[in-house]
């Protein structure tokens, strides 16, 4: 019979994709202090998204500042699909992790989310907003900056690569990759996510593998939070369109009384400002559900930059 050190032994690679962040450093940082059983290796890749290898000399400096592995990826072409793809590629552990490079983990993220893997193809974990003085109350009370998972029918169908360990088996047996065609857009890690659940994988959750987001004053405000529930509905609507027919029918109808109702019930919760602002973006997300339906493309959110 194997022991049960042997049984246990664990390799991950934790990708960070990164594009002109200097908060890089603290997510590689947050890394590699993680406090892991001894049963776990570790190795951080990240990979530069830049038309330069921008990145390279904040890797140097973590490199000289730690003693676990720090791989680095040139994979230019301002197109988060192409980052993430190459991270799929340069990883030759069983176990991936993704991270923001504007995010950094709490020192037990990565060792909650080993422990949740059993029986999972993927595991994710919540990302916790963290809002600076002088943020609205609105936004505070909506937390529309924080990534958790929503189930759908007692089920997780989809998930974000913000916090994420995947098992690269599933994914090299089963051909996934992330969409090009939505690197500018975002939403390709909710396509992936959902292709995997598709075919078969099992996708789950862990509440206590956090991680963090300081969100910058320029997210802070109504313009930008409503292009990003308009982009999700828009992403949603491509992913019924694309792998889910029944779903995407029914989105052809249901939108406009989705709309109307989240209408309604803002216009019902003027009172509460904070409640009526979150039906509002509902709302929106709906709204860019029926412009996908009706033909408008996807909002190219990192177009630039």
């Amino acid at each position: 019979m194997m022991p049960r050190e042997a049984e246990d032994e664990i390799a991950v690679t934790v990708c960070i994709c990164t594009f002109r962040r200097p908060s890089l450093l603290i997510a590689v940082q947050s890394v590699a202090t993680q406090v892991l059983p001894p049963h776990v290796s570790l190795r951080i890749l990240v990979i530069d998204n830049d038309a330069t290898p921008s990145a390279l000399p904040l890797v140097e400096t973590c490199r000289a500042e730690t003693s676990v592995p720090i791989g680095y990826r040139h994979a230019p072409g301002r197109n988060i699909s192409v980052a993430r793809n190459a991270a799929l590629e340069d990883a030759s552990t069983p176990w991936i992790a993704f991270l923001d490079d504007d995010e950094y983990a709490a020192p037990n993220w990565l060792g909650a989310l080993i422990a949740a893997r059993r029986g999972a193809n993927a595991v994710f974990g919540p990302c916790e907003a963290i809002y600076r003085d002088g943020t609205p109350a609105w936004i505070r009370a909506g937390d529309y900056h924080s990534n958790r998972i929503a189930l759908r029918k007692g089920r997780i169908d989809t998930g974000y690569t913000s916090n994420v360990l995947i098992d690269m088996g599933f994914v090299r047996s089963q051909g996934l990759r992330f969409d090009l065609a939505l690197g500018r857009t975002g939403g390709e890690d909710t396509m992936f996510f959902h292709r995997m659940y598709r075919k078969g994988g099992m996708l789950t959750y862990a509440n206590d593998a956090i991680v963090y987001e300081d969100v910058v004053p320029s997210r802070i405000n109504l313009v930008w939070i409503a292009r990003r529930r308009l982009r999700a509905g828009q992403v949603y609507a491509k992913m019924f369109h694309d792998l889910d027919g029944p779903a995407y029918r029914r989105a052809t109808w249901t939108s406009l009384f989705k709309i109307a109702a989240c209408a309604a019930m803002s216009a019902a919760s003027a009172y509460q400002p904070s409640r009526a602002m979150w039906w509002l973006m509902r709302g929106t997300f709906h709204i860019g559900m029926l412009s996908y339906v009706i033909g408008l493309g996807i909002h190219q959110e990192y177009a630039s930059g």
